[in-house]
């Protein structure tokens, strides 16, 4: 706002800003003008009817089965995606369904062929593993695995899955395994406090290492 005997410089700043300032308010009625125009419609013509609320209750088997074809193929990602995003999966059937979410795989394969994936992507995983780890530098493979386990031991240990003794447990050293070959894998990124967050769900849901480090990564 001016003040009532602006300073030169202040007046030189408003002048400047004057047809600026009209143009952005033609603008503006402009806008106004279009926004009530589409939102009319003719005298004595009825406005659409409301578009059906979008599916509410968790994804089902049922539900799935509606999106899959012939074989157990996906037909309707985007409308599976869709129904998950506004509804959720019921618990029992998010190790299914986050596989597809998370694009574990490749578009347009049957159930049986789902299956040899996983089977093919477990033995890739292991073999990657092994090389990451044999061929690592040993400092690295000490730094590594350190700040991997600093997350580890504190990730969701109030959770069944991961709750109980730290030394030999099963679980621990799964999410620790997957979390130090994705960052061995990955040595610009390396690892990051919060990734065992990430990864820790995606274990205790899908209970297998290789099919969790194929959902991480």
């Amino acid at each position: 706002v001016a003040a009532a005997e602006p300073l030169p410089e202040r007046r030189s700043l408003l002048a400047a800003a004057l047809p600026f300032t009209q143009a952005l308010l033609a603008q503006v009625g402009r806008t106004l003008a279009r926004a009530q125009a589409a939102l009319a419609w003719p005298e004595g013509s009825p406005p659409s009817p409301p578009l059906p609320p979008p599916p509410c209750a968790p994804l089902s088997d049922a539900d799935l089965r509606t999106y899959l074809g012939p074989g157990g193929r996906l037909l309707r990602p985007h409308d599976l995606r869709l129904h998950v995003y506004h509804g959720g999966v019921e618990p029992g059937l998010r190790k299914v369904v986050w596989r597809y979410l998370l694009n574990v795989f490749p578009s347009g394969l049957s159930g049986q062929e789902r299956l040899a994936h996983l089977r093919h992507k477990a033995g890739e995983y292991a073999a990657l593993k092994a090389l990451l780890a044999a061929r690592a530098a040993p400092a690295e493979l000490a730094l590594v695995g350190a700040a991997v386990r600093k997350d580890v031991v504190r990730t969701d240990r109030g959770h069944p899955y991961f709750g109980g003794p730290e030394e030999g447990h099963p679980h621990l050293a799964a999410l620790q395994a997957l979390l130090t070959t994705f960052a061995l894998g990955h040595p610009r990124l390396s690892y990051c406090q919060g990734m065992s967050d990430v990864a820790a769900p995606l274990l205790a849901v899908l209970d297998d290492e290789a099919q969790a480090f194929l959902c991480f990564c």
